[in-house]
């Protein structure tokens, strides 16, 4: 099946496979300190974000447990985290659900074993119950890429396509999957 024809239907800029066996986790410990910085607000209090998600090996693991791997991209003109944060907030949650999209399409054809992973924590509840209780959503809750250890611009980038200028701002996804069994 064409995935990437499913992503531009879905209203994604650009995207392209990719072999998961092949990421290099060469920056998983910047991205764990990153993560440590805090900057989103979300460290320590999502179970899709660090330490929610479990050690480096835990991630490194379940990203290496799949054969197949598909990025996306969407482009947009550039938007503030720091100066439009709402705007930010709703073109990430818009963004997660085109994501959505592609992903229940794989679903359909490889079964139910796909992994999604976005840009920012999880939006699913009001209120995460990390860490007192388990994920109310389980495979549906959307973990954070930088928080698997994958360094979505160093992949991107190895897709050969673009990313954004100084007017625009750009949002990655990923999704992996295994053949049907």
């Amino acid at each position: 099946m064409n995935y990437i024809a499913y992503a531009k239907a879905a209203g994604f800029t650009k995207a392209s496979y990719f072999d998961p066996q092949k990421l290099s986790f060469a920056d998983a410990e910047t991205l764990r300190d990153a993560c440590k910085a805090n900057d989103c607000g979300f460290y320590g209090r999502y179970w899709t974000c660090p330490p929610g998600v479990g050690s480096i090996e835990k991630v490194k693991k379940k990203v290496l447990s799949y054969h197949h791997g598909l990025v996306l991209q969407l482009l947009t003109e550039a938007i503030s985290l720091t100066f439009q944060p709402e705007l930010f907030s709703e073109v990430s949650q818009t963004f997660n659900d085109m994501t959505k999209v592609v992903r229940d399409q794989l679903k359909k054809e490889v079964g139910e074993n796909v992994f999604m992973l976005g840009m920012s924590g999880c939006t699913l509840c009001e209120h995460c119950t990390y860490p007192k209780a388990i994920c109310c959503y389980g495979k549906e809750m959307v973990p954070c890429i930088s928080g698997h250890c994958i360094n979505v611009y160093r992949l991107w980038d190895d897709t050969g396509h673009r990313r954004a200028n100084l007017d625009e701002t750009d949002f990655y996804s990923v999704l992996l999957w295994n053949d049907p069994v």
